[in-house]
C-alpha cells in the first residue's frame, strides 16, 4: 500500500537524520570517535528510526513517485537511492574467505658460508673464482704445508712400529704359553716320582719291622737287620727327594703362569699403543687434508679474497677477510614482513606467488616454510620465509620481489563488510539487535575479501556470565543466530547525536 508524505518513515525524523537516511551508500570501516552505546531514550528513538527505514525499504517499489516530506524536493532517482541506503537485519553466514597479503620482499641465498683456513700455511693455488659453481667436496684452495706433511709421515712410521710391537708381544705370549705347559708336565712327572718313592719307602719300612722282630726272636742275625734298615733309610731319602722335585716343579709352573699373564698384558699394551699411533696418524692426516680447502656444499662462489703465495692464518686470510664466500642458491629464500593483522593467519605450507622486479612478467610459486614468531617492534611485521626452487639458477640473491600470500578461510562465520564499524587503530564493532534495541558491541574480526569479513568473537554488554572486556579469549564465538544491523549505520549515530543535542537545556 503506498504511503503518503505524512506516513513516510522519514517524516518522524529530524531533518539531519532524514538527510542522512537518504544519503549516499554506507562506507566500509569508517573511523569513529563517538563513545560506545546509547542512552535508553536514544536507543528507542534510534531503533524506531531503523524500523521505519526498514519499512520504507520494503515499500520502495510502490512509493517512487511520492515525496518524502523533506524540506527540499528530490528526484525519483534520489528517492530510490535513499530507500536502498536504509538499514536491514542480517545473520552471520558460513562462507569461504580468500584474503591476499601483498608485501615487498628480498631474495637471499639458502645458505651463506664464509670459507676460512683451519691451519697456517701458504696458498699454492686456487681452483675457482667468483661466479663459478662448485659441488660439495670440490677443492677450492691447495696449500703448501711441508712441515705438516713430514709430521704425518712420522706418525705413519710410528703406527707401523706399533704394529710390529704387537707381533713381538704375540710371540712372547706364545713362548710363555709353551713354557707353562712344560712346567705343568714337570709337575706331573714329579708327582709320579713321589708315588714311586712312597712305594719303595713303604716296602722297606715293612721289611725293616719284620726283620726287627726276627732279630728279637734270635731267628736272624743282626747284620742282616742292619742291611735292611739301610735300604729303608735310602727309600726314605728318595721319598724326600721326590717331594722336593714336586715343589720345584710347582714353583716353575707358577713362574710360567706369571710370565704368560705378563706376556698377555704386553700384547694388550702393544695393541693400545697401536691405537694411539693410529689416532696420531689420523690427526696428522686430517691436518694435511686441511691443506686442501673444500666446498662444504654445492653453490656459487660470490667472493674471492685470496691469491697465490698468501700466508694464511687459522680462521683468516692474508687480510683478515674470508678466503671465499660460498652461497647455496637452490633453493633460494625469500624474506618478507607480514603485517601484524595478517600474521596470525599465515601458516607453514601456505602458497605464495613471487613477482620479480628484475624480470617483469615472470612469477614463481613458493611455500611458506617458517617465520620468526616474534614481530619486529619497529615495523610491526612478522619475518616470514618462503623457499623457491632455483635449479636453473635464474634467481639471484639480493633481488627485490613482490610477495602475494593467499590466505584461505573455509566455511567461517562472515558478515557483509559494511556491517563492521571501525574505531581507533584495531578496534571493531557491529550493531546487534538485542531485546528489540540496537546495541553497539565490540567484535574480533578475521580476514576480509572486501565484500565479506570473517567474524571470530563478540562482546555482548549485559549478557549473563559474560567475561570482561580485557579477556577477549573468553568472548563467545558467533553462531549464526545474531541479528546484525547492516546499511547506513550513520543513521544510528546521528540519531544519538540529535537526541543528545535535544536534551540540552
Amino acid at each position: 500500500m503506498p504511503m503518503t508524505a505524512r506516513e513516510s518513515p522519514e517524516s518522524g525524523l529530524s531533518p539531519g537524520i532524514r538527510e542522512r537516511a537518504i544519503g549516499p551508500a554506507p562506507r566500509r570501516f569508517r573511523p569513529r570517535t563517538r563513545a560506545h552505546g546509547f542512552p535508553s531514550l536514544c536507543l528507542g528513538r534510534a531503533f524506531a528510526a531503523v524500523a521505519l527505514l526498514l519499512a520504507a525499504a520494503g515499500c520502495r517499489h510502490s512509493d517512487r513517485g511520492e515525496t518524502t516530506g523533506s524540506r527540499n524536493s528530490r528526484a525519483p532517482a534520489q528517492i530510490e537511492e535513499g530507500s536502498t541506503a536504509g538499514i536491514r537485519v542480517v545473520h552471520p553466514e558460513r562462507r569461504d574467505i580468500r584474503w591476499t597479503v601483498v608485501q615487498p620482499g628480498t631474495i637471499e641465498a639458502f645458505e651463506v658460508t664464509p670459507v676460512y683456513s683451519r691451519i697456517a700455511g701458504y696458498v699454492q693455488r686456487y681452483r675457482y673464482n667468483i661466479g663459478d659453481q662448485v659441488k660439495a667436496g670440490d677443492v677450492l684452495i691447495d696449500m703448501w704445508i711441508p712441515d705438516y706433511v713430514e709430521q704425518h709421515a712420522q706418525k705413519v712410521a710410528m703406527r707401523k712400529r706399533a704394529a710390529v710391537q704387537i707381533q713381538v708381544a704375540e710371540s712372547a705370549r706364545r713362548a710363555a704359553e709353551a713354557k707353562l705347559e712344560t712346567a705343568k708336565a714337570r709337575v706331573v712327572s714329579a708327582e709320579a716320582g713321589v708315588k714311586r718313592a712312597q712305594a719303595g719307602y713303604t716296602r722297606w719300612e715293612s721289611e725293616a719291622k719284620r726283620l726287627e722282630q726276627l732279630v728279637t726272636q734270635r731267628v736272624l742275625d743282626v747284620q742282616v737287620r742292619d742291611e735292611t734298615y739301610r735300604q729303608f733309610e735310602e727309600a726314605a731319602a728318595a721319598r724326600e727327594q721326590a717331594y722336593a722335585a714336586v715343589s720345584e716343579a710347582n714353583s716353575a709352573r707358577d713362574q710360567a703362569t706369571a710370565d704368560l699373564e705378563r706376556a698377555r698384558v704386553d700384547v694388550e699394551a702393544a695393541r693400545v699403543q697401536l691405537d694411539v699411533a693410529k689416532a696420531d696418524e689420523n690427526e696428522a692426516r686430517v691436518v694435511v687434508e686441511y691443506g686442501q680447502i673444500k666446498a662444504p656444499y654445492a653453490g656459487v662462489i660470490t667472493q674471492r679474497n685470496v691469491s697465490p703465495g698468501d700466508y694464511l692464518q687459522p680462521g683468516g686470510g692474508a687480510n683478515g677477510r674470508p678466503l671465499f664466500v660460498l652461497e647455496q642458491i637452490d633453493p633460494v629464500r625469500v624474506f618478507v614482513g607480514v603485517p601484524e593483522l595478517a600474521s596470525f593467519f599465515v601458516h607453514e605450507g601456505d602458497t605464495a606467488l613471487i613477482r620479480f622486479q628484475a624480470i617483469p612478467g615472470i612469477t614463481r610459486e613458493g611455500k611458506v616454510v617458517r617465520s620468526g614468531f616474534a614481530l619486529n617492534p619497529t615495523t610491526r611485521t612478522l619475518q616470514t620465509e618462503i623457499d623457491i626452487p632455483n635449479s636453473d639458477g635464474h634467481l639471484h640473491p639480493g633481488w627485490y620481489v613482490t610477495v602475494t600470500i593467499a590466505i584461505h578461510r573455509k566455511q567461517v562465520w562472515a558478515l557483509p563488510s559494511n556491517a563492521i564499524d571501525f574505531q581507533g587503530q584495531q578496534n571493531y564493532a557491529v550493531y546487534l539487535q538485542i531485546d528489540g534495541k540496537p546495541v553497539r558491541t565490540a567484535v574480533i574480526i578475521g580476514p576480509s575479501d572486501d565484500t565479506y569479513t570473517e567474524v571470530l568473537r563478540k562482546y555482548v554488554p549485559g549478557a549473563p556470565n559474560n567475561p570482561p572486556l580485557a579477556n577477549t579469549n573468553d568472548w563467545p564465538t558467533f553462531d549464526g543466530t545474531e541479528q546484525v544491523l547492516v546499511g547506513n549505520l550513520d543513521v544510528l549515530a546521528e540519531s544519538q547525536a540529535a537526541t543528545a543535542k535535544g536534551r540540552q537545556p
